[in-house]
């Protein structure tokens, strides 16, 4: 028997992207003068921005357990070390994912939690990202490879 946190990460993730949703939906109104749009309320604690960076890092944390059980269910261990420190393209490539769009998202959502997990304030990418559209992009990318690998 295999004992792993990969469906505790998950779960995490899930939890953590929930409640997000509901900060955003709580922390918004539609404009007083009936235009589109919505007031945004100030958070001093930055409540949906922490859930946002709970989701990332541990979808992250999710795919890496993930994808070593997978490779070394279908493929063994020594295939598995070949593509250990590949990327995660590759690995759901190895693993008959072939959707460049999937692909695409993850190879997004790898430069963003490294960027995340390993802050580097004085090498500032020029790029603004809003945390909680990376959650959902993360959110995506857990529904779309748990549903190709059955999971």
């Amino acid at each position: 028997m295999l004992f792993s946190n990969v469906s505790i990460y998950k779960q995490i993730s899930e939890e953590s992207y929930s409640k997000m949703v509901s900060l955003v939906d709580e922390g918004r109104s539609p404009k007083e003068d009936g235009t589109d749009g919505y007031m945004i309320k100030y958070d001093p604690n930055h409540n949906s921005f922490k859930q946002s960076m709970i989701v990332v890092v541990f979808t992250g944390m999710w795919l890496e357990a993930l994808l070593h059980q997978e490779i070394v269910f279908k493929h063994g261990v020594e295939v598995f070390k070949k593509y250990d420190f590949k990327s995660y393209r590759e690995k759901l490539a190895l693993l008959g994912i072939a959707d460049t769009d999937l692909l695409d998202s993850v190879d997004s959502f790898k430069a963003t939690r490294k960027e995340l997990v390993h802050e580097k304030a004085f090498f500032d990418s020029g790029e603004i990202k809003v945390a909680q559209k990376e959650a959902e992009l993360a959110h995506k990318i857990m529904e779309s490879i748990s549903h190709a690998l059955g999971n």
